[in-house]
C-alpha cells in the first residue's frame, strides 16, 4: 500500500468532506478504507470550515516542492473543490465562473450556424420528404431496442471491444467489467468504478436503447473508456508512484474533462468511423432483425456528430441567461433533433446541481482531444491520456504548441 504524502491525506479527507454535503462527489475510490472510514464516521463539518481546509490545501500545494505538472493539476483540482465548498458555504458564481473553476475551461455558446449546416446536410441525407426533425426520429427508431434485447450484445460487444483494446494497451491481468440494466436515472449509461480493477457499468433503460450507439456507449463506459483509464492510472499513478489524488475521482474537477472526453474519443481509438459502422450491420444489426445501410449511416453520423455542442448551448440558456425550461427543452428539440422525452431527460441532467456544469465536459474534452490528435500518433497519445496525469489548460498548451510548430514549419 503507497505511504500518502500530507498533501495527499489532506485532499482525500477534503473529498469525503465535501462528499458529506453532497451525495456521489466521490465518484470512485480505491485507496484504503480507514481513510474513507475514518472521516464518514466522524462529525459533519459545517460548511465554513470546508472553505478553510481547501484554501489551506491550496497554499500547501504552491509552496510545496512537488514537480510543477503535479503541483499544477492538484492546484486546479483542489480550486474544483474549493468552489464547490464555496458554494455550499452559500457563495454564488456566475454559471460561466462556476465553470471555468470546477473544469477549468472557457465555456461558450457555439454558433447556432454550424447547428444549422448540419441539420441542412441531415436534410439532404435522410430518407424520405418532410420534416428533418420527424425523418431523424424515424431514422432513429429504427435501430431502437429494448433490454432484453440488448443484454446478449453487450457481451458480444464488450468482447470485441475488450480484445481491441488488450492488443494495445495492456490491463492488468484481474481487471473485469459487470454490465447492468437500470432505469429512472438522468444519464444514459455510468461507470462504477469500485478499485483493485473492477467496474460495473449501468445502462440505462429509461427510453429505449439506441443500437447504432450502444458500441460507443460500451467504448465509452468500458473499453478503452472509463474503465481502461481507472485501471491505468490506478496501477500506475496511485499503485506505482503513490499519487493519492489518483486513489480517488471527484466529480465538478478538472478530471472530469479529461475523463469525458477519453470516453467520448474512445470508440474512435478502435475502429475508424468506416470500420464502426460496417462492424455494426455485419455483426449487431443481424441478430435483432435490423438492415443496416453503413455507407448512409456514416454520413448521417457525421452530420448529427456536429450538433454535440446543442447540449452545452441548452445548459448556457438556463443557466446563464434565465430561459425557461420549456424554452430549453424546445432548442434543444430544434437544434439537437431529439424527441421531447429525450430533450426533457436531457434537461434533468443540465438541471441536477450535481451535473448542471458536467455538461461541458463532453464536448470540451473531446475536442481538445481531437484538436491534439490531429498532428500525432492517434494510438500514442491516447496512451498518454490514459497512463499520465494531464489537466484541460496542458492540453490546450499543447495544441496551441504543435499548431505554432506546424506553422513555423
Amino acid at each position: 500500500m503507497p505511504i500518502f504524502e500530507p498533501i495527499g491525506l489532506a485532499y482525500i479527507e477534503l473529498a469525503f468532506r465535501i462528499s458529506q454535503h453532497i451525495d456521489g462527489y466521490v465518484d470512485a475510490y480505491c485507496g484504503p478504507n480507514y481513510l474513507r472510514d475514518q472521516v464518514l464516521d466522524s462529525a459533519i463539518w459545517p460548511t465554513n470550515q470546508l472553505v478553510q481546509a481547501a484554501e489551506q490545501l491550496l497554499e500547501h500545494i504552491e509552496t510545496s516542492d512537488l514537480p510543477i505538472r503535479r503541483r499544477t493539476y492538484l492546484r486546479k483540482q483542489v480550486t474544483g473543490m474549493a468552489t464547490t465548498c464555496r458554494q455550499l458555504a452559500g457563495e454564488r458564481f456566475d454559471y460561466r465562473e462556476e465553470v471555468r473553476r470546477c473544469f477549468d475551461i472557457e465555456p461558450a455558446m457555439i454558433d447556432e450556424a454550424l447547428f444549422d449546416e448540419a441539420i441542412d446536410e441531415l436534410d439532404s441525407l435522410l430518407p424520405g420528404q418532410g420534416d428533418v426533425l420527424e425523418r431523424t426520429q424515424i431514422w432513429r427508431r429504427q435501430f431502437e431496442i429494448n433490454g432484453e434485447q440488448a443484454q446478449p450484445l453487450l457481451q458480444l460487444i464488450e468482447s470485441e471491444l475488450r480484445t481491441r483494446t488488450l492488443g494495445l494497451y495492456p490491463l492488468p491481468a484481474s481487471e473485469k467489467v459487470d454490465f447492468r440494466l437500470v432505469n429512472n436515472q438522468p444519464w444514459s449509461g455510468y461507470n462504477w468504478y469500485y478499485g483493485n480493477y473492477h467496474s460495473a457499468v449501468d445502462i440505462n433503460t429509461d427510453l429505449p436503447i439506441a443500437l447504432n450507439s450502444l458500441t460507443n456507449l460500451v467504448a465509452h463506459e468500458a473499453y478503452p473508456g472509463h474503465h481502461t483509464e481507472h485501471c491505468i492510472k490506478e496501477r500506475d499513478l496511485y499503485a506505482g508512484r503513490g499519487w493519492a489524488e489518483h486513489s480517488i475521482f471527484l466529480l465538478n474537477t478538472p478530471e472530469c474533462v479529461m475523463a469525458e472526453g477519453i470516453a467520448n474519443s474512445a470508440v474512435g481509438v478502435l475502429f475508424s468511423p468506416q470500420e464502426l459502422v460496417e462492424w455494426q450491420a455485419q455483426t449487431l444489426y443481424p441478430k435483432v432483425g435490423i438492415t443496416g445501410n453503413p455507407a448512409q449511416e456514416l454520413r448521417i453520423n457525421t452530420a448529427l456528430k456536429a450538433l454535440a455542442g446543442v447540449a452545452g448551448n441548452a445548459a448556457l440558456l438556463l443557466h446563464a441567461e434565465g430561459r425557461p425550461a420549456d424554452e430549453v427543452v424546445d432548442y434543444l428539440v430544434r437544434y439537437g433533433l431529439t424527441s421531447e422525452e429525450r430533450a426533457q431527460q436531457r434537461l434533468r441532467f443540465i438541471s441536477s446541481p450535481l451535473w448542471r456544469a458536467y455538461i461541458f465536459s463532453y464536448f470540451y474534452g473531446e475536442q481538445l482531444i481531437s484538436r491534439w490528435f490531429e498532428r500525432g500518433d492517434k494510438i500514442e497519445r491516447f496512451g498518454t491520456l490514459l497512463s499520465e496525469q494531464i489537466y484541460p489548460s496542458l492540453l490546450e498548451q499543447w495544441v496551441i504548441e504543435q499548431a505554432n510548430q506546424c506553422y513555423k514549419g
